[in-house]
This record gives C-alpha cells, structure tokens and sequence, in this order.
C-alpha cells in the first residue's frame, strides 16, 4: 500500500469519534508497529470494530505483501505518523551528590527545631529553680562573692556578667522574675529570637558571675545557648508561628478551615538548611572526642573507675550513697566499660554517611542513657541535662514519620460543628485547624451546635460540652495525655459550665474577638523584603563560621592533647569570642583517672554563747568523713568549697569571713553572732577496690578569722563565756 492509500484509509475512520476512543488505549502506554498498544499486542487482543478495525486490516495485508515498503511509506508519512507517537519518558535522575551531603550534615527539621525549643524552655525554667536555693548566697551583695569584690578582683579573662548590675536581695530577686519570664516566653515561642538571645546573655551573665561554682557543665549550657542562637525555634510549635499562621490565612467559612495547604509559611519550609548543622556535630563530637582521649589514668583501662567516683560523698546523691556499698564488681566494671565505649562510639556515629537515621538515633541513645544515669547518680549542675536537650537536635524526618505514624489513631477522627455566628467558636476552629497535625478533624458549620462547639462521632453520635472538648484535644499530637482530665465527673461539669456561659454572653465578641469580614490569604512578601530576609541568613551563617573559628583556635589552646604537644596562638580577637562569655572547649571530665580522695569544707565557729557551729550547715562542725553518706550538697556549693580552698582564690576568702559573720541575719536569732573560728579541708581517699570503707582521714587548717564587732559584744555583755577553737 502507497502513502496515498494509508490517506484515504484514514479519511475513511467515522470523524466524530475522539482518536482516544478508537483506538481504546491508554496514551501513556507504549505503541508497537501497525498501531497496536504493547499492552494490547501482549494479550493478543484486536483493536475494536469498525472504521478503525478495517484499517488495520488493510495495514496488516499490506505489511504481510510487502512489509519493508509499508514501513518505509510510514516514515515518509510524516505528521500523522508523528502525531501518534509519544516522547519518551524521562529517566528520574538520582540525588546528586550536594543533595546527600545537605540532607546528611547541612539540615535541621523545623519540627524538631520546635521540639528543642519546648525541651530548652523546661531545662531552663529547672536550672534557675536550681540555682534559687542560692541566689543571694551567690549573688547578693550579702553573699559570698559581693559585686564589688568581683568588679574589683575579676575572676576571669574580663568574663562578662550582667548581674553584676545588680546588688541587693531585693534587685537580684527581680531580675530573677525577668529571666524566669524569658524563659517561659522561650518555652511557648512568643518572640522567640529575642528570647532565645536573652536568654544566652543571662545564662552566660549567671554562669560568668561566680567563676568559684564553674564547671564543664557551664560551658556546655553556655553552647547550647549560642549555638541554637543560629537557629529559628520559633518556627513550629510555638505562639509565634501560629499567629502568624492566623494572620496570614484568615478563615471564615467551613471549606476555609478545611484547606490545610496555608497552615504552614510556605517561605519556610519543613527541612532548614544552615552551615551550622557540621558545625554542631563537631561539637558535640568533640565533647566526647576528648573526654576519652584525656582518660588515660588506670582506673579507666581496669575498669574501676566508676567505684572511685562512686565514693565521692560531696558530688554524689544520697540515694546513690545508701546503694553503693552493694553494686557488685562485674557492674562496676561494666558500667565503666559501658561509659568509654558510649563516649568512643557517639563521634563516629555523629559523624557517619552510612546509616545516618539509625546512627543518629543510636547516638540520642547513648546520650540520653549515659547522661540520665550521670544526672541521676551526681549533683554537676546542667551538664548532663544540656547535653540530652542538645542530643534532640539529631531528630530527623524519618523520626516524624515513624513518630506520626505511631501517634495518629483514626478511630479519634471527629467532624467539628461550630457556630458560625459566634466569633470565639470561629477562632476556637481556625487554632484547631493548625493544631491539628494528624488531620483528624473536619470543619462543619452548625447554627445549632451545643455551646457553640460540638462534635459528631464516626458512629454519628453527637458530643457537647466537656465530651466534645476532650474528643477534640484527643485528636491533637499529645491531647490524649491530657484529654482524660476533662472526662472527670468534677472537671467536667465545670467546663461544660463554662463553655455554656461563655457561649450564651458571647464572651469572644466582648473580648474584641471578630469573625473575619472574608476569607484571605496574605500575598508573599515583596522582593524587598525576601531580599532583606537573604541578607540576614547571610549574616547568620557568617555569625555560625565565625563562632566555630573561635572554638576551633579555644580547643587548641585549652584541650591537653593539643597543646602538650603543639604551641598554637591565641590571638585576641579568638580569645575575646570564647573568654568574653566563656564558650570554652575544654573536655576532660574525670581525666586523666576519675577522683579518687573525697574532701569538704568544716567551718570550726563558735557563737556569743559559747557553741560551736558551721555556718554552712547550720549544724556542729561534722569531721567525720570516713563514715560519711554524701553530704547532700548541691553542685553549686559542692564547687565553691573545692575551688575557695586553693591557693589562688584566697584573695576570695575576705568575702567569705563576711558571709559568715552574717549568719544571724539569716537565722534571726542573735545569739548565732560569730566571734571567732578556724576554717578546714578535711578530706580522706575513697574505698580501694574491693572494699567499701575509706581510709586516711586528714585535716588541712586553711586559715582562722576573728570577729572584732562580735568580740566586742561578748565582752559588754557579762556572763557569757569566752570559748574558742583552741579551748
């Protein structure tokens, strides 16, 4: 057949029947020769009748006759022949290799940013309640280290503190109310950069103002401060991204409220990339890099190292300390094995490209289990806390997905029938909207749901009042841990009472609540703006590079295996990034062999009336350390009497006469006044293997004071007896 024949054959198809139809086949399917799809060829099956049918008759008779002429006649052909034919599909392309790097090292999950967040806020609001045992014993100027002895006889490389600002109970106790309000704002998200950088001037000001109470666990608070600083928190689970969220949707009608496609900004979406991500890794790495390279001592290569430690009554926990005499040898030995092989194995989990989901979670592991056992087992105030909130950061997509997954629960879907008329029902549905993660809830426009807010059950049920708030919040990531509350005979007749009078006057309308004249969707910023956003991303990744190169050169001077063996500069520009508000980096925790003498300030005062007293405790001088079961000493007072009995701090001593010679102030009674007393480190070495008892007991006299103002007292009051230390 000529070419002039396929044509007519083609004139001769019924025109009113779509090419499509005709040929009954899927356009996206693969054609072979004569017009037949391969799905169709494969099956053996015929084209359907008619004008169509008849064609392929012919083409298939004249193909039999003279098959290389009819093929070459197709080509020639042309259009028609090129029309039916389809491109060929695009092979997918793989991720590059910038891609796996990115998603491996370069990227944060917002969702995890914001769970961080909400973890940072608590560990914050329990450090400062910490620390409130001792706020003016530590800060005041009634304290043990007044403000002006510490202006005046710094403590540091020109370390900054802001509390230095402030002097007296009352001042300092205010302050107290500021910081624990940032830090609840910190915790809801309500502005939450600001917050966060308030809060990294008032952690590093606190820690910066005793340096007598430092230890590694400061220096990691004060790098989780900095380096989440870099990060927007702010962006999921917090009051700042769902205003904005509200304010750039504004939902009036149910089909409104049932879009979630403007929950999220879509300037910022689920993956963050920064070049903080390696930077953070390094350091987390580098913490437990070099606490074990530094553990070099005996006690860790035989396995005892934690029995020694163990024994340490002024860091270790009560509790601990009525249990310790009874953990056997292969428990110790293996706890101390446990504790090198997890700080060995997290740098390289950390750091490696294969299997990063699950070395990542095998990293938040170890963390977790060897810090809530540090945590649990000694007082070292937020070092082990900071670094299980720190470990949060390594949560990844796929921790999401598995977390939603298990979470959602179908059989907790409701339909939400709100009023419409009401304002605090329309605003009580658009919260939901955006809370409600797992798309469980559907929007339903009701004039006559119970109390404005109702919900119908997938068994068509209807639920009202205290019910149909428990389903909801049920419904919600983590609303089933507090949803049973409601369901309480007392709690709910309460809230039903509630919702009920707030429904019948319109409490959302008095409050200035409104409906939304329209439904909207804020237009995206204007080019100026982005470009101003570009500009401070540019600055931040910068403020990231050039933090880490302070860290960098602050490692090299400070970590012993470094500058033992190599003399690295310390010029001021790097040495001010990491002094100034001390970002240090200097790991060896209970290195090069863990403690193993145990040791405590005694007080020997004796009062007006003769007693003798320690005006720490409160109690007579204890200098029986061999039998002692902890001290029960908080970390802030366990460093400060370790550090005020060296040499180099005696210039601190002064104040410390002070703090004691105001001990009737803090009891009340004046008969606690102070004349005279000698201050020790009584101090003993901890059990040898294999034993439970601790052995020589030494006392070292460090110096001994005298009040002239009490002593003058004493003496123009007859009767009173005239005792000393050395009586």
């Amino acid at each position: 057949m000529n070419s002039k024949d396929d044509r007519n054959a083609k004139d001769d198809r019924d025109e009113s029947e779509p090419e499509g139809a005709l040929r009954n086949e899927d356009p996206s399917e693969p054609r072979g020769a004569g017009g037949k799809t391969a799905a169709a060829k494969g099956a053996g099956e015929d084209p359907p009748a008619g004008g169509r049918a008849a064609a392929n008759d012919d083409d298939r008779a004249a193909a039999d006759d003279d098959g290389d002429a009819a093929a070459a006649d197709d080509v020639d052909d042309g259009d028609a022949a090129e029309d039916a034919k389809e491109p060929p599909a695009a092979r997918p392309r793989g991720p590059s290799f910038w891609d796996i790097l990115r998603d491996s090292f370069f990227t944060f999950d917002r969702r995890t940013l914001g769970f961080t967040r909400i973890l940072l806020g608590f560990f914050l609001i329990g450090d400062l309640f910490r620390r409130s045992w001792a706020w003016s014993d530590m800060f005041a100027d009634i304290g043990v280290l007044p403000n002006h002895v510490n202006l005046w006889r710094p403590q540091g490389g020109g370390n900054f503190s802001l509390v230095n600002a402030f002097s007296t109970p009352g001042e300092l106790w205010v302050l107290w109310v500021v910081i624990f309000a940032t830090y609840v704002c910190l915790l809801i998200g309500w502005k939450t950069k600001l917050m966060q950088v308030l809060s990294l001037v008032f952690v590093t000001s606190m820690n910066g103002r005793v340096l007598l109470i430092e230890n590694g666990g400061y220096v990691v608070h004060n790098l989780l401060l900095l380096w989440t600083c870099f990060l927007p928190l702010g962006d999921r689970f917090s009051l700042d991204a769902l205003l904005a969220s509200l304010k750039r949707s504004r939902e009036r009608t149910a089909d409104d409220l049932n879009d979630r496609t403007t929950i999220d900004d879509p300037l910022k979406p689920v993956s963050h990339v920064t070049v903080l991500g390696p930077v953070l890794l390094i350091q987390i790495a580098a913490i437990y890099f070099f606490n074990v390279v530094h553990k070099t001592g005996p006690a860790w290569k035989n396995g005892t190292a934690i029995h020694y430690v163990l024994y340490v009554d002024r860091m270790v926990t009560p509790i601990v300390a009525d249990i310790r005499d009874y953990a056997p040898n292969f428990l110790i030995l293996f706890m101390t094995k446990m504790v090198i092989s997890f700080e060995a194995a997290i740098p390289v989990c950390l750091l490696s490209p294969v299997g990063r989901a699950w070395a990542r979670r095998l990293t938040m592991v170890m963390m977790n289990v060897l810090h809530i056992g540090f945590g649990m087992t000694f007082v070292l105030g937020p070092f082990a806390w900071a670094l299980c909130v720190m470990s949060t950061l390594l949560f990844g997509r796929e921790d999401w997905e598995i977390a939603a997954r298990t979470m959602r629960r179908a059989h907790r879907a409701r339909v939400v029938l709100y009023d419409p008329r009401s304002p605090g029902a329309v605003l009580a549905c658009r919260v939901l909207k955006r809370m409600d993660r797992f798309g469980l809830l559907t929007f339903e426009a009701s004039s006559s749901a119970a109390h404005g807010l109702a919900v119908r059950r997938p068994d068509g049920a209807l639920g009202a009042g205290a019910e149909a708030l428990a389903d909801i919040i049920a419904a919600i990531p983590l609303g089933p841990a507090v949803a049973w509350a409601l369901r309480l005979p007392l709690v709910r007749d309460a809230v039903t009472a509630a919702m009920a009078a707030a429904h019948r006057r319109s409490l959302g309308r008095a409050l200035g609540v409104r409906i939304p004249e329209r439904s909207e969707v804020a237009p995206p910023p204007a080019p100026l703006r982005l470009w101003g956003r570009k500009g401070l991303v540019a600055l931040r990744e910068i403020g990231v590079l050039v933090m880490f190169a302070g860290a960098v050169n602050q490692a090299a001077v400070e970590l012993w295996v470094i500058k033992n063996r190599w003399k690295v500069p310390h010029p001021e520009e790097t040495r001010v990034l990491a002094q100034k508000l001390r970002f240090l980096q200097g790991w060896f925790m209970f290195s090069p062999n863990p403690v193993m003498d145990d040791g405590t300030l005694v007080v020997d005062a004796v009062t007006v009336d003769g007693r003798h007293i320690d005006p720490f405790t409160g109690e007579p001088p204890n200098f029986d350390l061999l039998h002692a079961k902890s001290f029960g000493y908080t970390q802030i007072w366990c460093d400060y009497f370790a550090r005020i009995k060296l040499p180099a701090n005696t210039t601190y001593r002064d104040a410390m006469k002070e703090y004691m010679y105001r001990y009737p102030e803090r009891t009340g009674r004046p008969e606690d006044a102070i004349v005279s007393g000698d201050v020790y480190w009584v101090k003993d070495w901890n059990p040898k293997w294999g034993s439970t008892e601790s052995y020589g007991e030494e006392r070292e006299k460090l110096f001994s004071f005298q009040n002239p103002k009490a002593q003058a007292r004493a003496e123009a009051e007859p009767g009173q007896p005239d005792e000393s230390p050395a009586n």
